[in-house]
């Protein structure tokens, strides 16, 4: 008798797994447009919200959650994961931003009278690489050398990507005040 216990509930298990691979074979796609729709054609972070949209469906149909499975629960996860997401960024560039008002001065071959409005609004136009090296450079004050250990790159690679993070800053910074 506890054979045909164990049987039943594997075969359970198996069958609850296939529901959810049919059902995100079916999910994912639809879940995933509206993200990039959501993000302005963020594809990478639209992917990571699916990715943690459908963790958390996965979760719940574990737990025993019979909406798990429906299209209507997972697109309120969805809405929920970037509701998230969006605060997380506001929070980082709330963070930023008064870093920035209290940070010494980014010099970046720009002139010396900046305000630190308009370095923050450059930064955030700047992809995450270029805002990382910049931020360590200039608020934390760091070294290359101490930079390529924190990232672990090559000094001659971190060198390398300052000196396109400066580009990219001035570059930026002067499309922003034409």
């Amino acid at each position: 008798m506890g054979v045909e216990i164990v049987s039943r509930a594997e075969r359970g298990r198996v069958a609850s797994l296939d529901a959810f691979r049919r059902f995100y074979g079916d999910a994912a796609s639809v879940v995933y447009r509206y993200l990039v729709r959501a993000t302005l054609g963020d594809r990478a972070t639209a992917e990571d919200l699916t990715q943690e949209t459908f963790a958390a469906v996965m979760v719940a149909a574990r737990a025993g959650r019979g909406e798990a499975l429906t299209m209507p629960w997972v697109m309120g996860v969805a809405r929920h994961k970037l509701v998230d997401h969006y605060r997380r960024v506001e929070r980082e560039q709330r963070r930023l931003a008064r870093s920035w008002d209290s940070a010494p001065q980014l010099a970046v071959g720009t002139d010396s009278g900046h305000d630190s409005g308009e370095i923050v609004e450059v930064l955030r136009q700047l992809n995450p690489e270029y805002r990382l090296v910049l931020v360590l450079k200039y608020y934390e004050e760091l070294t290359a050398e101490q930079i390529a250990t924190t990232i672990g790159r090559s000094l001659d690679a971190t060198n390398s990507l300052l000196s396109r993070a400066r580009t990219a800053f001035a570059r930026t910074r002067e499309e922003q005040r034409s």
